[in-house]
């Protein structure tokens, strides 16, 4: 499973250059598959910039991806063979430089069976990504992201049991619904630099453990009153700081008043450079 620049630098070269400017050349590219014998399916993604949006396929479908991107600097490529799908939005080779449209106008949708057993890894560079989880039969997970906003939203338990799961993003903005519904034993999340929120609702068909790295950002965790959360900081910089209201503490240690007794429990520990930690209670 998968992973500045000198701008006063490149300034003076542009200026110092003629450019050659070029028309865009918009297509839009679709492919799918029905389901047939497939007891599994392996799903990589990779996509640079723009936007994207995943979400499960009607019945029978296997899968269906549908591009939308410039021509002249981009190629999709949708490639399937015995039960592994690789999609892919690589740029060409260019020997000027583009100030058309910018890539975020290119998008990708892709639909995904929610018949067959998934493992799915996505690899995001920058713009929007809403990737709409629920229905989707998930055994492995892995999202990375890089300067993008992303949104995951599991609205209904998933019926695969899943060991463990990985969130990692850069320089972003992250926001995930659901995640009780992951019915994942184990959940890592990475943050560098931006906003986190992460919304533990859904039914948790067992007890999970979340693991949460941040550099320097927000994060938000909001909790289920019904549910019992005993979170570890183990933080050492006097700039990162907790606000864990209606939690008692032991230390670094926070834990919920209903800890004992809860029906379900989750272990979080959070490790956090520079920033604010807030963990609030919802119905």
């Amino acid at each position: 499973m998968i992973r500045h620049a000198a701008s006063a630098a490149l300034l003076a070269v542009a200026l110092a250059a003629p450019v050659q400017l070029h028309a865009q050349s918009w297509k839009t590219v679709t492919s799918s598959r029905q389901v047939t014998d497939e007891d599994h399916l392996r799903v990589h993604v990779s996509y640079g910039a723009g936007v994207l949006k995943l979400r499960r396929s009607e019945a029978g479908l296997l899968y269906r991806t549908l591009f939308r991107f410039d021509e002249e600097s981009a190629v999709p490529s949708t490639e399937y063979l015995h039960g592994t799908l690789n999609v892919d939005l690589s740029r060409r080779e260019r020997r000027r430089l583009n100030f058309g449209h910018r890539s975020s106008e290119a998008s990708l949708d892709l639909e995904l069976s929610s018949e067959v057993p998934l493992d799915l890894e996505v690899d995001f560079g920058a713009g929007r990504a809403e990737l709409d989880l629920t229905g989707l039969p998930l055994r492995e997970l892995e999202v990375n992201t890089g300067a993008s906003a992303s949104v995951l939203y599991i609205d209904e338990t998933n019926p695969e049991q899943m060991e463990s799961a990985s969130i990692t993003v850069g320089a972003a903005d992250l926001r995930v619904r659901g995640l009780g519904n992951l019915n994942a034993e184990e959940v890592e999340v990475r943050a560098g630099l931006g906003s986190v929120v992460l919304e533990l609702d859904g039914e948790w068909p067992r007890d999970g453990f979340l693991s949460i790295e941040m550099g320097l950002g927000a994060l938000e965790i909001r909790v289920p009153e019904s549910l019992g959360v005993r979170v570890r900081h183990r933080s050492k910089s006097i700039l990162s700081s907790i606000d864990a209201e209606g939690m008692v503490r032991n230390g670094n240690v926070y834990r919920s008043v209903n800890w004992d007794s809860a029906e379900r429990h989750v272990e979080i520990e959070i490790s956090a450079a520079l920033g604010s930690i807030d963990l609030v209670w919802i119905n």
